[in-house]
């Protein structure tokens, strides 16, 4: 929250998950869930409390967010 994403680290973080929306925190997918993609990089950027956290890049994949799939791929990783 400190230092936000900028506009380009969203992107990136995007094509990492295949879109923008699986970026959006839970509590805001139904009041974001209808923007485009670009609109939402943007918004995520000036926003930073609408990211998903916490997220995890393991250079392969990004997992966001704390469920019983993120940990199990992070478990499947360290192994």
């Amino acid at each position: 929250m400190k230092k936000p994403l900028s506009e380009a680290e969203v992107r990136a973080l995007a094509a990492k998950l295949g879109g923008v929306h699986p970026l959006i925190a839970p509590k805001k997918k139904g009041e974001l869930g209808g923007m485009g993609e670009e609109e939402l990089v943007k918004h995520l950027a000036a926003n930073p409390n609408h990211v998903r956290r916490p997220l995890f890049d393991t250079g392969s994949q990004v997992l966001g967010g704390f469920t019983a799939e993120t940990r199990a791929a992070l478990e499947k990783q360290l192994k």
